[in-house]
């Protein structure tokens, strides 16, 4: 190992920015950020990618290549400081920068690469920028890594690990799901895959008591129960990385260790409510708009509901763990063919509705409670009404057409032989009865009038009662969402059989 301070006195050590394609005999000081598991490349060669950083904050990627990676096995550990001579250094290809004259180092077993001799490695500047909890749901089966916005390309996910579950072996591949929260209050499983379970997630598992705390990085949200993260290829999971914004976050979990305990015990993780609560007006979609996006990420509607068959099964048999449906009774016990689990076989809820606003319509499925939400009969009712042809479908007509429902939907693509067709489902319902509108509405417009006359009797000084009469009524912004769902006429949906029709 090299002392820091004989390094530099023997080279003349230059930042990141400096170091462009053909510069000769450069050194630099490099610290070790993120160091990526080995991956295949399509042309079937094994690549390692680490990210790298300087003591301005600059950082660049560095690639090694095949028997290379073995080769520095022992070298580029997380957070150490290396000295480093020589890389090959080309500029990196357009499609891949994301700022101009990005430069991507190549390291091969030529490259100068010496460990510097230190008890303890220097925080690492300030270079990850930490997405919010409350906001993952913006990001759920989109395939993409978790963003900001369109001005910052990427975000990181920092968290106090707060529960271990068990090590599941999947086929050949081993998972394991750890509980990460933040000052949100709301703890999220985050799924460990190969890998990352058996490196990470056992040195997680170690140290469990310490409340240890992660960075993740480019893992993705699934709606997997609702809200789930996981890690994919080219995911890196950070233990207790010497950042700055650890000591608050740290310091704010030993302060609360008791409710953050409590949650655990309570499984908060599997609150849908808490994962995915209501949304605010300005997050809603409308049905139009949502049909035209082309991807399959989800968006929040608002709407009311209507049966749109009154001969459908209301439930169907399925695994209780992945919900892959199965032609079986009840409490069979099986092996699922999906999620490879032992289960019983448990029977579902299912609702298919049409979902109407002002704007115009969409099938919609439904699902165990949220469809059971808008139904008047449990599930074991309906059952047993179903097995004696008594069930009432002008009962469940009448429950489903008086609500309104505001709920998190996805687009799927169902893709049989050569033709493919869109299907909607949602992630979670909120209900609100219409009755329960009209009076908010109601309510809203007497205060808002009640308002307007008093402005309109006691005008300021010096000012006319003409110009302190408010423009407008005032009505709150989600009543006037519900005024539009209620009163305006709604747009058939055009499809492919209507169409043809024509």
């Amino acid at each position: 190992m090299y002392s820091y301070y004989k390094s530099q006195q023997e080279r003349n050590i230059i930042p990141f920015s400096e170091i462009i394609p053909g510069l000769q005999n450069w050194t630099a000081l490099v610290q070790v950020l993120d160091k990526q598991k080995a991956l295949l490349s399509k042309a079937g060669n094994r690549y390692q990618k680490l990210i790298l950083i300087d003591q301005q904050g600059t950082t660049v990627e560095a690639m090694i290549y095949k028997s290379d990676i073995d080769f520095f096995r022992n070298h580029f550990q997380l957070y150490k400081r290396y000295i480093l001579c020589n890389a090959r250094v080309e500029y990196t290809p357009s499609e891949y920068r994301s700022h101009p004259n990005q430069c991507t180092w190549y390291i091969d077993n030529s490259t100068v690469v010496q460990a510097i001799d230190e008890v303890q490695p220097p925080q690492i500047p300030t270079v990850f920028r930490f997405s919010p909890f409350t906001k993952f749901h913006q990001h759920i089966d989109d395939n993409t890594d978790i963003v900001i916005t369109k001005h910052i390309p990427k975000s990181d996910v920092l968290g106090i690990v707060a529960e271990v579950h068990p090590r599941i072996q999947r086929a050949t591949t081993a998972t394991r799901e750890v509980v990460i929260i933040d000052k949100s209050m709301m703890p999220v499983i985050l799924t460990l895959w190969g890998e990352h379970e058996t490196d990470e997630g056992q040195t997680i598992a170690n140290i469990i008591d310490t409340m240890p705390l992660i960075v993740a990085l480019r893992i993705k949200v699934s709606s997997y129960h609702t809200l789930n993260l996981s890690t994919k290829f080219g995911s890196s999971i950070l233990v207790n990385p010497p950042i700055q914004q650890t000591a608050d976050l740290k310091h704010w979990a030993t302060e609360t260790q008791a409710e953050i305990k409590k949650l655990m015990a309570e499984k908060a993780y599997h609150n849908r409510a808490k994962l995915l609560p209501q949304p605010r007006d300005d997050e809603l979609t409308t049905i139009q708009d949502f049909l035209a996006f082309p991807t399959k990420k989800a968006y929040w509607l608002r709407g009311t509901p209507r049966l749109l068959d009154k001969s459908q099964r209301l439930w169907c048999n399925a695994c209780p763990q992945c919900h892959k449906s199965f032609r079986g009774k009840p409490a069979w016990k099986i092996v699922c063919t999906s999620c490879n689990k032992q289960v019983n076989i448990t029977a579902r809820c299912r609702l298919t509705v049409e979902l109407a606003d002002y704007s115009g319509v969409l099938t919609l499925d439904l699902y165990d409670n949220d469809a059971l939400q808008l139904l008047p009969f449990t599930l074991l009712e309906m059952q047993d009404l179903e097995n004696k042809h008594e069930l009432n479908y002008e009962a469940i007509e009448e429950a489903i057409n008086s609500t309104v429902i505001t709920c998190f939907v996805k687009k799927m693509i169902n893709t049989h032989a050569s033709t493919s067709t869109e299907k909607y489902s949602a992630i979670i319902l909120h209900k609100t009865s219409m009755a329960e509108i009209l009076s908010q509405v109601s309510f809203t417009i007497a205060c808002s009038e009640s308002s307007t006359e008093a402005a309109i009797t006691t005008p300021q000084a010096n000012e006319t009662p003409l110009a302190t009469a408010p423009k407008d009524t005032n009505v709150h912004s989600s009543l006037l969402s519900t005024l539009k769902i209620t009163e305006s006429p709604t747009k058939k949906q055009r499809t492919k059989e209507s169409e043809k029709e024509e």
